[in-house]
């Protein structure tokens, strides 16, 4: 609640002053309570934030610029975690890749990544979070009952469409947690930009994937709003 109450207040007065002759640093400070506490609530709030890092329409722009740290810099669970979820659905690590690293090379919301070799090949394996089902369907029910309540204490614009934002996260969230509909739609867009040689859309391994597991080509690349390491 203090955090909404913070919002509201920051909200108002970014809009009535254009963003312009504000106290940044105020912001900040509150951007930063805001981004602890969608880390310490856990994988479905970490996605509502980094959910949210992309809404200018809700959001000032320093709470933006903390929660897009959410994309990149959420921890992964140990390996140990991890392990299981790929020897149940692919069978033994052993057979199946050459190589695995155990530290994660990205870590979200709902899954991580880590890079390894299959044949010789470097991919990617991204794996689901342990347990992640479970913990989503409760924190799902945890949200239909308390963004009704806090959209009270926000603008009313924004609480007229409260429901329908909600319904749209849980959509997504359902989505992203199956690596099956990631495949499909990976593929699609291979196909798509088939015709475009510059545009690399990186290939599916079927045989190393499932609904909990997407393993694809290695493809380094940097990220389109690191400007300096792209100039």
């Amino acid at each position: 609640m203090p955090l909404v109450i913070s919002l509201r207040k920051d909200r108002r007065e970014w809009v009535r002053r254009e963003g312009k002759n504000v106290d940044l640093t105020r912001y900040q400070k509150n951007a930063r309570k805001a981004l602890k506490i969608f880390v310490s609530l856990g994988p479905v709030y970490i996605k509502l934030g980094q959910w949210l890092s992309s809404r200018a329409d809700i959001l000032p722009q320093p709470y933006l610029e903390e929660l897009a740290k959410l994309q990149d810099e959420v921890p992964a669970a140990p390996f140990d975690q991890v392990k299981p979820i790929i020897e149940n659905d692919l069978g033994p690590i052993e057979r199946n890749f050459d190589h695995i690293d155990k530290n994660a090379i990205s870590g979200a919301s709902l899954g991580q990544v880590y890079r390894a070799k299959v044949k010789g090949q470097d991919v990617i394996v991204k794996v689901r979070r342990p347990g992640i089902e479970k913990v989503v369907e409760e924190d799902i029910k945890v949200l239909k009952k308390i963004i009704p309540f806090a959209m009270r204490f926000v603008d009313p614009n924004l609480r007229y469409s409260a429901e329908a934002m909600l319904a749209q996260f849980i959509e997504t969230i359902h989505e992203e947690m199956d690596y099956e509909i990631e495949s499909q739609n990976l593929k699609a867009i291979r196909r798509n930009f088939s015709s475009y040689p510059k545009v690399i859309i990186p290939s599916i391994m079927d045989d190393y994937s499932s609904k909990n597991i997407l393993t694809m080509d290695y493809i380094p690349g940097i990220k389109i709003t690191n400007v300096k390491a792209l100039r």
